[in-house]
């Protein structure tokens, strides 16, 4: 047998021929490679775990039984969760328009030269940065029959209102703390594509004798149209899984007014034991938030055309 060639002899690695925008590629991919393998592991494999379980009827003592479609179809007919998804379009609805335009409004404010710019646009970020569970628990106090929010409506002659007693009013209170937390987060995303904005738009305007209403229509609007695809989805993603504060605040009541879908799928899951049916509820939940992301996206790419 002949001796090998010296170029046999040498590495695989060394004899392929890469050449640099292969070798770019594979370093792109080697430094890929851990967030992908996390996100399978953490994100993607449970999804499909969650999915399962929603074919089967499992309590967490005896192994999962497959029924099929059998949960989905329970669902559709469960007055109780029909009314849960209601109240939890309600929230979304009630809650993110509103945050839209303040936040908007905010970043247009916050955008001008105005006196302690950097000061006022740190206070009003604050409620972003509190924890969820200390917001619920500090509007608790102050929904009180006696509390800082029936004391300031008072002195407009208003009675106190029973916020977290009444059936009618409870949804509002849970809305109205959503939207003053919410309404900074986005401001700050509205006021970083405000500040993309090249300037030499507005003064060309200006010359043009445009108001600032007209500026603010053709110009900032248009302009905008990117980052408002991304507070309108982030938002109703956000607003979609409320938990933290109906149910710390209310737990879903009174009379399961403020029964968000989130809520109802955690106490169908860990304290009715009915894991297959919680899951047939994630599942709702999930195809929701993708059917709006997917009709936003084709909204706004429509208008671009």
């Amino acid at each position: 047998m002949s001796a090998l060639t010296s170029t046999q002899t040498r590495p695989i690695w060394k004899r392929l021929n890469w050449n640099v925008t292969t070798k770019q590629a594979l370093f792109a991919y080697a430094i890929l490679f851990p967030t992908i393998a996390i996100l399978a592991l953490f994100r993607f494999f449970p999804m499909l775990q969650a999915f399962y379980v929603s074919l089967t009827e499992y309590d967490l003592l005896r192994p999962p039984k497959f029924i099929g479609l059998e949960n989905f179809i329970d669902l559709v007919q469960d007055p109780l969760f029909l009314s849960s998804a209601r109240i939890s379009i309600m929230y979304v609805v009630l809650s993110c328009v509103p945050v839209w335009v303040l936040s908007l409004g905010l970043a247009v404010l916050f955008n001008r030269h105005i006196v302690a710019k950097n000061f006022f646009r740190s206070a009003a970020f604050m409620p972003v940065v509190m924890p969820a569970v200390v917001n619920a628990v500090v509007w608790t106090f102050m929904y009180h029959q006696d509390g800082v929010v029936n004391t300031v409506i008072g002195w407009f002659g208003v009675d106190p209102i029973p916020w977290l007693r009444s059936s009618a009013w409870a949804l509002w209170a849970v809305i109205i703390i959503g939207i003053w937390r919410a309404t900074p987060y986005y401001m700050v995303i509205f006021l970083a594509g405000l500040q993309a904005i090249p300037e030499e738009y507005y003064e060309a305007a200006q010359i043009d004798g445009a108001s600032a209403w007209s500026q603010f229509r053709h110009i900032t609007l248009p302009l905008l149209k990117p980052t408002t695809l991304l507070v309108m989805v982030m938002s109703v993603i956000v607003a979609m899984k409320v938990f933290a504060v109906p149910m710390i605040m209310t737990g879903g009541g009174p009379a399961d007014s403020t029964r968000v879908l989130p809520l109802m799928i955690y106490q169908t899951a860990f304290e009715f034991f009915k894991m297959g049916r919680a899951a047939a509820m994630s599942i709702f939940l999930f195809a929701a938030v993708m059917i709006f992301t997917v009709f936003q996206i084709r909204l706004f790419a429509r208008g671009e055309e």
